[in-house]
């Protein structure tokens, strides 16, 4: 029984795939892929297929990773090409490797996102309110818990890696926390923005225009492998 990490993308359409109903394309491509892999023991027997860091909707990624274990005589290159075979273009596996870290050492992942401005309106402007947005000394935020909701600060909790400003809005880099110890979405900061707009800056709409995880980071800065 050999363990594999597969490191897929999940791009276009495929972003629009719940984590849940990718969990169940998965599965469903294994077996017609027909790819041995080990299934749990006990009275309801599975696939065994682990999704370190699941990518919340309408984000496309190039770093998503899926562990399993392939029970029979098939190599790993001859897996991924069969699951690539009966995969939609939008989510193929780009590598496949036994896994290095635990899914315990993830600590960080990277996102760019990009914000437009609605026609008729500044990037310049956008980028002047992002600016004032952020110099903020803390940026409270409503978070979903496992115990309901809690105010967090999302401004301590993010890296602003870059701001960048184009013709048609703003472009960001940010790292967050995320895994199993602590997990802060970036939309919490974004969304904290898009609704600071009507006050702060009457004149600017805005809305995402494109999001995408760039890379998972182990505590130490390596990229989860």
């Amino acid at each position: 029984m050999v363990p594999v990490r597969a490191t897929f993308e999940k791009r276009r359409r495929a972003k629009y795939i719940s984590h849940l109903d990718l969990m169940r394309c998965m599965q469903r491509a294994f077996k017609r892929a027909g790819v041995p892999i080990w299934y749990t023991e006990g009275f309801n027997p599975h696939a065994y297929l682990m999704f370190p860091l699941a990518l919340s909707l309408g984000y496309e990624s190039g770093c998503e990773c899926m562990d399993f274990r392939i029970d029979g005589e098939m190599s790993m290159q001859e897996a991924m090409q069969r699951l690539n075979r009966v995969l939609p273009p939008d989510l193929q596996i780009k590598r496949v490797a036994q896994p290095i870290r635990k899914h315990t050492d993830i600590a960080f992942a990277e996102y760019a996102i990009a914000l437009d401005c609605a026609e008729g309106t500044s990037a310049e402007g956008l980028r002047a309110a992002w600016d004032s947005f952020i110099a903020q000394d803390e940026i409270l935020v409503e978070k979903k818990t496992k115990r309901g909701t809690a105010q967090v600060d999302v401004k301590a909790q993010a890296q602003i890696l870059m701001t960048q400003t184009l013709a048609d809005g703003i472009w960001l880099k940010l790292r967050m926390p995320a895994g199993t110890a602590v997990n802060v979405n970036p939309g919490l900061l974004t969304d904290a923005f898009v609704s600071s707009l009507p006050e702060r800056a009457p004149d600017i709409r805005t809305g995402m225009l494109h999001a995408e995880r760039t890379a998972i980071l182990c505590a130490d800065g390596t990229e989860f492998a």
